[in-house]
């Protein structure tokens, strides 16, 4: 009698541990499942990013491009926004793949597409306080936002110009 006790007491913990272990094979499976589809959806948006930021760069380039075709000459700091906007893709792929910050990824791809500098790039932001201060934040919004604002100034400055040759 006491032999069928023991071998109760012995089996039934043993038979919990499975349930357990049973239950938590299907949660791992179901959180298998979950991770799987959320790496899909993160790759989907990577790649949907990487597009926005190559339509990003090429409208930029377009649009300065256009703006100087309409000039008289070659506007000084035009060579150093077009740098800028060209290295827009690579920026958001070496912040996704490598974690790099935008300046430490706009220093090597100067490095392997330009005969610019660095100390070129930051000789142009320092003529703007707000180009300076986006360059400082160091961060790929404010990388964006520098962009945008530094084909606005070029533009501002030549109409300003314009305008005074008219008076």
């Amino acid at each position: 009698m006491w032999w069928l006790v023991f071998l109760v007491l012995a089996v039934a913990p043993i038979v919990v541990l499975v349930l357990k272990l049973d239950q938590q094979t299907k949660a791992l499976n179901r959180l298998k499942v979950q991770l799987h589809f959320a790496e899909q959806q993160s790759v989907q948006v990577e790649h949907l990013a990487f597009w926005l930021a190559e339509e990003q760069s090429q409208q930029l380039q377009s649009r300065l491009q256009h703006w100087v075709r309409q000039q008289a000459k070659l506007p000084l700091h035009a060579p150093h926004l077009e740098q800028l906007f060209k290295a827009i893709p690579t920026l958001c792929r070496d912040q996704s793949n490598k974690g790099l910050a935008p300046k430490q990824s706009f220093g090597f791809y100067l490095k392997k597409h330009s005969e610019l500098t660095m100390n070129d790039i930051e000789n142009f932001l320092r003529h703007y306080p707000v180009l300076t201060e986006l360059w400082q934040s160091n961060t790929l919004t404010a990388y964006f936002k520098l962009c945008h604002k530094g084909l606005e100034i070029l533009q501002e400055q030549s109409s300003n110009a314009a305008d005074r040759r008219a008076s």
